[in-house]
């Protein structure tokens, strides 16, 4: 596993650790990534040198000497690179590749260097070319490599231009070293004051303990002893990178150890999805006993054949609706919408809790103990009956806002055919009392009957208008029946979805947030 690969599972499992209230393990997983952000360079394994400095210091003879032959061409036209070159190994060239495009480095050369095995060289365009586009490029490149060689010669190694930029590099001042050319113009004495000199001109642009090669690129001087320097570099770099890449895997370790996962086992849930699903069942369960869908189902039909009395009933059937509604009767047994709203006075909220609330603390129960506080405090177990009952208020209210009590065009047309049989009827009472009162003086028509004989009309019109009544309050019974069993079946399946959704976001939607968070260190393990 590389460095980066490392770094970037780290990063994600922190951040899912830290989602969940573990701050003590991610403040630790960060200090793993913070020491990786010090080591900022390139991110594969080669190390990568920039050669950086001014016109004509010799940075392309430079690189020309270490690679023991002609890599960077050496013109007397300053500047004499326009363009970055690459010295880079032949089995590097591949790791190397993305960061020469992003760069558009054209110029590649490969060695099979055994010294330099590890190491990749930059020559850089001048930074203090009259070209600016010689120094955004530099500039670019910078956050990219492990670190920068400034090439210096006795007679620039003190320019104020030079000096005023490395002020602004001082933050990355383990990062740089710095290489004096041209030494086969002075003395032995002269390039060790030349060099102390140097060092002191550093320290007051901010670079301390500055590391410092006096080299000659022409006749070889201090050449050996660079590439032994860059080759201890590389392999510094290689342990660095190993020590961190093992403090990363170490840390999103103990990452899945605080969520109760194996480092090497695959994610398993603190709850089995089946005892989840039992104890969702017997939540659901309780809650819906709570809400009572077979009695909200009665109120609905019980409301529909009350609508249906009202507009399409008989006088008699419209003189109880009526009774109903004044003794406050119809109001009780005929609101659904009361009845919904009213259901924490059919019992305890603990039918809906218990089974949810034992499952949390069996969730709970699966982490270490070090880490349990933390995992109760997220799943927040002593809020969920609080939580349950505005779970059920909204399931309700949200019902409530569905009900409708429909009507039919059929009730009216039997309403006025209920009231013409109405009339019929007290005709034919009338009727009788004009008999009573004239003591049988006035004449009677009478019907004949099959089997019955001669009937007086007046029996005929009250038996047939109660009969004809009676017929059409049934048939309008049935119908009504038939809308209420519709509509109170629309209801009670709506109450249990909304109930059975809200049940399980109320009492498993921390630990599904939990869960989701052990998953993501898990698959970064």
């Amino acid at each position: 596993m590389t460095l980066d690969d490392a770094l970037q599972r780290l990063r994600h499992a922190s951040a899912a650790a830290r989602e969940i209230g573990l701050e003590d393990e991610s403040n630790r997983a960060d200090a793993v990534l913070a020491r990786a952000r010090e080591r900022s360079g390139f991110s594969g394994a080669a190390y990568v040198l920039a050669l950086a400095g001014g016109t004509g210091v010799g940075k392309s003879s430079l690189l020309n000497a270490l690679a023991r032959r002609t890599v960077s061409a050496v013109r007397a036209v300053r500047p004499t690179t326009d363009q970055p070159i690459a010295w880079v190994a032949e089995a590097r060239r591949d790791e190397m590749e993305p960061l020469l495009a992003w760069l558009d480095i054209r110029h590649v050369a490969t060695h099979a260097d055994d010294d330099l095995a590890g190491v990749a060289i930059l020559d850089l365009p001048d930074v203090d070319s009259v070209r600016a586009e010689h120094r955004a490029t530099v500039d670019a490149l910078l956050p990219r490599i492990d670190a920068v060689a400034w090439v210096l010669d006795p007679e620039k190694y003190d320019d104020a231009r030079l000096h005023a930029y490395l002020r602004e590099m001082s933050p990355h001042a383990a990062r740089l070293r710095f290489v004096l050319n041209k030494a086969d113009r002075l003395t032995e004495v002269q390039g060790a004051e030349l060099a102390e000199d140097l060092r002191r001109r550093l320290s007051e642009s901010g670079i301390g303990d500055a590391r410092i090669d006096v080299v000659s690129a022409a006749t070889g001087h201090g050449i050996d002893a660079l590439r032994a320097g860059l080759a201890r570099e590389a392999d510094a770099k290689a342990l660095v990178a190993g020590k961190l890449t093992t403090d990363a895997v170490e840390a999103r370790d103990r990452l899945a150890g605080a969520v109760g996962l194996a480092p090497d086992a695959a994610y398993r849930p603190l709850i089995e999805e089946s005892r989840r699903a039992d104890a969702l069942r017997s939540s659901v369960d309780g809650a819906l006993a709570l809400i009572d869908p077979p009695g909200v189902a009665r109120q609905v039909r019980l409301a529909v054949l009350g609508r249906a009395r009202r507009s399409g009933g008989s006088l008699l059937g419209r003189a109880v609706v009526l009774l109903g509604w004044l003794t406050g009767q119809s109001r009780r047994s005929a609101d659904p919408a009361a009845y919904l709203r009213d259901w924490r006075r059919r019992g305890s909220l603990g039918r809906a809790l218990n089974p949810v609330h034992a499952v949390l603390v069996e969730a709970a129960a699966g982490v270490p103990p070090g880490s349990r506080p933390l995992f109760a405090a997220a799943l927040r177990a002593d809020e969920l009956e609080a939580d349950l009952a505005r779970a059920i208020d909204d399931a309700a209210r949200n019902a409530v806002a569905d009900l409708h009590i429909p009507g039919s065009i059929l009730w009216p047309v039997v309403g006025a055919v209920q009231l013409v049989i109405g009339a019929i009827f007290a005709f034919a009472a009338a009727w009788y009392v004009t008999l009573f009162v004239s003591q049988g003086q006035v004449p009677v028509a009478t019907i004949d009957a099959p089997l019955l004989g001669p009937l007086p009309l007046p029996l005929v019109l009250l038996v047939g208008s109660i009969a004809a009544s009676a017929a059409l309050g049934l048939l309008l019974s049935l119908h009504a029946a038939w809308i209420g069993r519709r509509v109170a079946g629309r209801v009670t399946q709506r109450v249990r979805s909304e109930v059975g959704s809200s049940v399980a976001e109320a009492g498993f939607g921390r630990l599904d947030s939990l869960e989701q968070a052990r998953r993501t260190i898990g698959e970064m393990t």
